[in-house]
């Protein structure tokens, strides 16, 4: 696969990033929309915990709405469940390939942090 991105709707998703980013999170699913320009993330801290992040980024009217807060190894594992249907419902096998891969990569690692 050569891109690291797709779009779906309005949204851009990202290939995972296996590197620790700045602030040392592992960004495992993020999806971008520019019209708004805002962010989600979901991937595992600095900590090894995972999280959940929003990013307003249009302007200041609603910065104050962007947060970032740890989730259950649950909540992560629905969200990559989520986003390998959404690749397989509209026709990105190699996606959800990646993601599937991820997951059961992952399996340890969500069992406990």
């Amino acid at each position: 696969m050569r891109n690291n991105s797709t779009f779906i709707g309005r949204w851009l998703y990202s290939k995972p990033n296996l590197r620790p980013n700045k602030d040392g999170n592992i960004v495992w699913i993020s999806k971008a929309s520019v019209g708004p320009l805002e962010v989600y993330e979901w991937g595992m801290d600095s900590n090894n915990i995972p999280y959940e992040s929003y990013k307003w980024l249009e302007n200041d009217f609603f910065e104050d709405t962007s947060y970032f807060k740890n989730i259950d190894n649950e909540e992560l594992r629905r969200q990559v469940d989520l986003i390998i249907s959404l690749f397989k419902s509209n026709g990105l096998s190699e996606w959800a390939e990646i993601y599937e891969n991820y997951r059961r990569e992952n399996h340890g690692r969500l069992q406990n942090y």
